[in-house]
């Protein structure tokens, strides 16, 4: 669903490429444990490229096709914890009473804050953060053998 929904935004946005997430996001992922792993297989990238170009074609993304996928930046001139995806949010220049969501202002608050810290202060807030997403995801049960994870899937 993934590289569905990557392919649907492309082909609305006329085959930009939807690099969605900041290098910080990217950089604080926790893999999660799933009992259905698509990936677990042994055919799983002959099934992936098949569902690619299928996708592809029926969004029309391929070259002939009307809105062909075009190649994007990953990494742009400037500040590379900020400057990161194909269209990097402007986390300086928008205002808190524009945001809607209360989640969405905390984010801008944090984001307009690290960007006046050092590399090294960001590097320890990447940490702190890596570290309490894979804390709330271990009480949950969603880290691969560790004991929550042994009782919430003991009985799967």
């Amino acid at each position: 669903e993934d590289v569905a929904m990557s392919f649907l935004v492309s082909s609305l946005t006329g085959g930009k490429v939807p690099l969605l997430a900041d290098y910080w996001a990217v950089k604080s992922m926790v893999k999660l444990y799933s009992d259905a792993k698509i990936s677990g297989g042994k055919n799983h990238k002959a099934i992936r490229d098949g569902c690619v170009d299928r996708f592809a074609g029926l969004l029309g993304l391929k070259e002939d096709g009307p809105r062909p996928l075009h190649p994007g930046r990953l990494l742009h001139a400037g500040d590379a914890f900020f400057q990161y995806g194909a269209q990097p949010e402007p986390w300086e220049t928008i205002e808190e009473a524009e945001v809607d969501s209360p989640r969405m202002r905390e984010r801008l608050r944090a984001m307009q804050e690290v960007r006046g810290l050092s590399q090294e202060e960001r590097i320890l807030w990447l940490t702190a953060q890596k570290y309490m997403a894979m804390m709330e995801a271990k009480k949950a049960g969603m880290i691969e053998k560790t004991a929550e994870w042994k009782k919430r899937w003991q009985n799967e």
